[in-house]
């Protein structure tokens, strides 16, 4: 898989690709200091993998993302920075994941775990099932547990909607305090009298949006 990496600390990309080199799959294709090279190497590179800092000269990586969801939507935007404080600004812009410098081998292997062959488990009777994530359209908060919603049926989990999100952000985005959706899956944001409405592909009820959620999701369409 070919990646790009774009940090003004020369040390923090060595340490990635030193990191990454124990998975012989993963290829480097471009290093670059400032957000505003970030387009230019992507362009010139086709790439599934995003490693972004932050804090750079020139244009930040908050912007810059927001600049790419606009226009590489398969892109996976994994920040790197050394201020944990900026991990909601980074979910805010549907980033596949944040890692904290310096960044550790566990992290790094765990987080491209759940990006790249992510699944969740649950219970039929006595059996273990799995679902990809990528099939879940919808997941409703419901008492205690959560009911997900996929291609071919549903299912209640053991792990709440901000479990979800956290571990899945690039995947599901939040429309109100009692539900999530997949990003994917949105086909169609509108105004009604009764608040704002999502309808969503395969999935046959709209869904009620909240007003703050309603500028994060119009922003992405």
């Amino acid at each position: 898989m070919k990646y790009i990496i774009a940090d003004d600390e020369p040390l923090a990309r060595a340490r990635i690709i030193r990191l990454l080199s124990a998975w012989p799959h993963y290829e480097c294709v471009a290093q670059v200091g400032s957000g505003d090279e970030v387009e230019p190497a992507i362009k010139e590179h086709s790439v599934q993998l995003l490693f972004l800092d932050i804090n750079m000269p020139g244009l930040d990586g908050i912007k810059t993302a927001e600049i790419l969801n606009q226009k590489y939507r398969d892109l996976k935007i994994i920040f790197i920075t050394a201020h944990s404080e900026f991990a909601l600004q980074a979910f805010n812009v549907f980033a596949a994941g944040f890692l904290v410098k310096p960044v550790s081998q566990s992290d790094l292997f765990s987080l491209l775990a759940r990006l790249f062959n992510p699944r969740i488990q649950y219970q039929v009777g006595n059996q273990t099932r799995w679902v990809d994530v990528d099939d879940v359209i919808v997941a409703k908060a419901e008492d205690k547990l959560t009911q997900v919603y996929f291609l071919g049926g549903d299912a209640t989990i053991d792990l709440s909607l901000k479990k979800l999100l956290s571990l899945y952000p690039g995947h599901f985005v939040q429309i109100h305090r009692n539900a999530l959706v997949k990003l994917k899956s949105i086909k169609q944001l509108e105004h009604t009298s009764n608040g704002a409405l999502i309808s969503l592909k395969n999935y046959p009820e709209k869904l009620s949006v909240s007003r703050r959620a309603y500028s994060a999701i119009k922003n992405y369409l």
